[in-house]
């Protein structure tokens, strides 16, 4: 989640300065030096100008140079830090912007995004996932620890509590989603005993007993709300929890949550910008519940206590359009779940969650999200592999398939959600060149994390296995368990700060140790946050034999008629597509681009069908080639006539085809898996080997 070379600034919990996922000592920035931090990282939004960062650091009487001494401060903070940490001048300072500089609040807040969002297209797992490791972050709201409660400090707080309401609220919908019942109750009696008033808590909290099986405890649920706000606010509650209450009381199935994960109404969205854009209901188009008249009633010191979002000085309090300010829709930019502004347009919000608010409207409309088309299956099941290791289960994920069928996409995939919902990425493709070179894979994910570890933090992170790290990335030889049991502690250590995912593509093309050390990982780095995710082809079986027993092997297949017709936007070229390549992906989108040129066979195709041959020897290639003059399926001893070769060895050069995925058996016979690499090919053999081939095929040896 944390850039390798970025400096995140964490407010929730102690205040620390981290680089390279590694604490700065305390004191490399201290005294004023770091309240002027702490002001800016909490003001991170706004340009301060030094007279005001004097106003706050010196309160009961600034020095007689108050501007200069705020530019000293932070030529400090620039020399200690890096001259990105605080931009501007003495006309005002600003926090450095991301990904240089990062504040853990924001961190928080990308999760809790992408938490409502996975909620509300239906996918709990990393709902949940995201939402764990945003509470992680927030410490419970705990922001700042030890500063006075300034109105600055204060804000920070508002902003902490609100988040951590919101990512309880989906961390228990995540959890009834998916029938985790003890996690969605354990987050809703968090969300209660933070806030006794909060209503969504209290249904969800209901709903988690109801589903386990225990009515009568969401009945006393129920009864314990309703005191609680006939004695202290004099209402009933809301609708909706009158509504859960009724129908458990019924013994009826409780209503499921709804696509926002049962937020509620006071759960405002948020886009990019950290603009909250309030739902209809609070804005009066619809009757209060009780939450909504207390926190109205609330005076401005109280709202901090309620997780209400702060106003005026963050802007959070109103949508672009009441500010004078746009914003673009993300269809403007054919992308989604992102906003953009454009000047002189005043169009609707849409938020990561899919979910837009219309100026004026007060209607909730879906956002289309981005997904693999045909590959719902196998991200769901890449989505369950990484919630299993970020609740603290090893695993080892192979994607097996041929070349072309998508395998480095859901890589991809699964690198976007680790980050996403609050992981790090160590990622290297292997390469056929470079086997010899001791476990290069594992040093090229590796390096990013280690070159700008200074040596004690190193040590710090795992001990006495430091000099060995060094070694392994200068790449020194050493005995091979010694850099195995170096690895592992760097991977133990990343792991328990963050979930890491460590993505290694082409694994077939490694050497033996790269997947020795794979086993050993599977084996000996257990119940800690790591997902290895290895991708290979299928013809080549060692990689798989090898990780059999420690690994899940997903094995992505062609897409289907009604993904490629989806993917080309209409029924009609749809279906020649599909039948010349049979749903190969990588074939399926160069010939629809290929197409939409007019190209019968396009140059990309064929550049893909070539590069898929050079695995194979120059004789199997000559019977491929061979093979593509024939019409239809053919006969390896016919085949073998026509190029008078044994008829063993063309059925052997056929096999090695079939498993790198360009023939298939029909009935006694091979053919080509496509038509267009059978089209291909036989577009690239010289036309006077055609003919030769083609004479012989009709005259074939007696």
């Amino acid at each position: 989640m944390t850039d390798a070379n970025g400096v995140v600034i964490r407010l929730a919990g102690a205040f620390t300065i981290e680089r390279n996922g590694v604490p700065y000592p305390r004191g490399a920035v201290g005294g004023k030096a770091r309240t002027v931090l702490k002001l800016l990282a909490a003001e991170r939004d706004a340009l301060l100008a030094a007279d005001r960062v004097a106003e706050e650091l010196w309160p009961y009487g600034a020095p007689k140079r108050p501007v200069q001494n705020v530019a000293t401060l932070v030529s400090r903070l620039r020399g200690a830090l890096g001259a990105g940490i605080v931009t501007g001048g003495r006309d005002g300072y600003r926090l450095g912007g991301a990904p240089g500089v990062r504040v853990d609040l924001d961190l928080a807040a990308g999760l809790v995004d992408e938490a409502e969002r996975c909620l509300g297209a239906g996918d709990p797992a990393p709902a949940g996932t995201a939402a764990g490791r945003a509470l992680e972050l927030l410490h419970d709201g705990v922001v700042l620890a030890g500063e006075p409660d300034t109105p600055w400090v204060a804000a920070a707080r508002d902003e902490a509590a609100g988040l951590v309401r919101r990512a309880r609220h989906v961390a228990a919908s995540a959890g009834l989603h998916g029938a985790d019942f003890a996690r969605a109750r354990r987050a809703a009696e968090a969300a209660i005993l933070t806030d006794p008033f909060d209503e969504v808590a209290y249904r969800l909290l209901m709903r988690a007993h109801a589903a386990a099986g225990e009515p009568a405890k969401a009945l006393l649920v129920y009864e314990e709300l309703r005191r609680r706000l006939v004695a202290e606010l004099g209402t009933d509650p809301a609708a909706e929890t009158r509504a859960v209450h009724v129908a458990v009381l019924r013994e009826e199935p409780v209503t499921e949550p709804s696509a926002m994960g049962g937020l509620g109404r006071k759960a405002a969205l948020r886009d990019e910008a950290g603009w909250r854009v309030a739902l209809p209901e609070d804005r009066g188009e619809a009757a209060a519940s009780p939450e909504d008249r207390r926190e109205t009633a609330a005076p401005p010191e109280d709202r901090r206590k309620t997780g209400a979002p702060p106003e005026d000085r963050r802007k959070t309090g109103a949508p672009p359009e009441d500010r004078g300010e746009t914003a673009a829709l993300p269809e403007d930019r054919g992308e989604t779940g992102a906003l953009r502004r454009e000047p002189g347009r005043r169009a609707a919000l849409a938020d990561v969650s899919g979910w837009r608010v219309a100026p004026g409207l007060g209607s909730l409309v879906t956002v289309a999200r981005p997904v693999l088309v045909g590959r719902a299956e196998e991200v769901a099941r890449i989505s369950g592999a990484w919630a299993r290791a970020v609740s603290g289960r090893t695993g080892v994920l192979l994607v097996a398939g041929e070349a072309g069928i998508g395998k480095s996409r859901l890589a991809a995939e699964a690198e976007r959600m680790a980050v996403a919902t609050g992981g790090i990425v160590l990622r290297a493709r292997c390469h056929e060149i470079e086997r010899a070179l001791f476990l290069q894979p594992f040093v090229d994910a590796l390096r990013p994390r280690l070159t700008h570890l200074p040596e004690e933090a190193l040590r710090d992170l795992v001990g006495g296995w430091a000099p060995a790290l060094r070694s392994l990335e200068q790449g020194q030889a050493m005995e091979r368990r010694y850099a195995f049991e170096a690895v592992a502690a760097f991977t133990r250590a990343l792991a328990a700060r963050e979930p890491v995912l460590l993505v290694l593509d082409d694994l077939h093309a490694a050497g033996p140790a790269t997947v020795e050390l794979v086993h050993y990982l599977a084996r000996r780095v257990s119940e800690v946050r790591l997902l290895v995710l290895a991708t290979t082809l299928t013809s080549e079986y060692g990689v798989a034999d090898a990780l059999r027993g420690v690994s899940e092997v997903l094995r992505p297949g062609p897409l289907t008629r009604a993904a490629v017709r989806e993917l080309a936007g209409g029924p009609g070229l749809a279906e020649e597509v599909f039948l010349r390549t049979q749903g190969q992906p990588q074939l399926v989108a160069a010939l629809l681009d290929g197409s939409r040129a007019g190209e019968r066979v396009p140059e990309e195709v064929r550049v893909i069908v070539l590069a898929r041959l050079r695995g194979l020897d120059e004789q199997a290639r000559r019977v491929l080639r061979a093979a593509s003059v024939l019409n239809g399926a053919f006969d390896p001893v016919v085949l073998g006539k026509v190029l008078d070769l044994p008829p063993q060895e063309v059925a052997g050069h056929c096999e090695r085809a079939l498993g790198r995925g360009l023939l298939v058996v029909c009935g006694s016979a091979y053919e080509f898996a496509n038509a267009l690499t059978r089209e291909t090919l036989y577009a690239t053999t010289p036309a006077p080997t055609r003919l030769v081939y083609q004479r012989r095929a009709a005259y074939p040896a007696t």
